[in-house]
């Protein structure tokens, strides 16, 4: 929701904080001894469902290989959609996808 209400579009949040920093608040590494985690990312001005958003990454071979890592065990994805989104959306209809892959041992 963030990257919608505030027009921006990166692994990075809004305000710089990293990637693996901003996921450690939300899949912390806890009592295990190593912790692996990667993203997927997808926006569209177009109406998008689950499997187009997959068919998009599994055509991308940096996205297909995160996705199909046998090391993960743990996913999240959500999405959102939002009207006349700002800032890189260009005030158009979009639907951001976040898939989120983890692994704790």
């Amino acid at each position: 929701m963030e990257m919608a209400n505030r027009g921006y579009f990166g692994h990075n949040s809004a305000s710089g904080e990293v990637f693996g920093r901003r996921i450690a608040h939300f899949y912390p590494i806890g009592a295990h001894s190593s912790w692996w985690v990667g993203e997927n990312l997808l926006w569209s001005s177009a109406e998008l469902n689950g499997a187009a958003a997959l068919n998009v990454w599994l055509n991308s071979p940096e996205h297909r290989a995160i996705m199909l890592s046998a090391r993960w065990r743990d996913v999240g994805v959500g999405a959102v959609y939002t009207r006349s989104a700002t800032g890189v959306y260009g005030g158009r209809d979009v639907t951001i996808v976040t898939a989120d892959f983890g692994v704790r041992s």
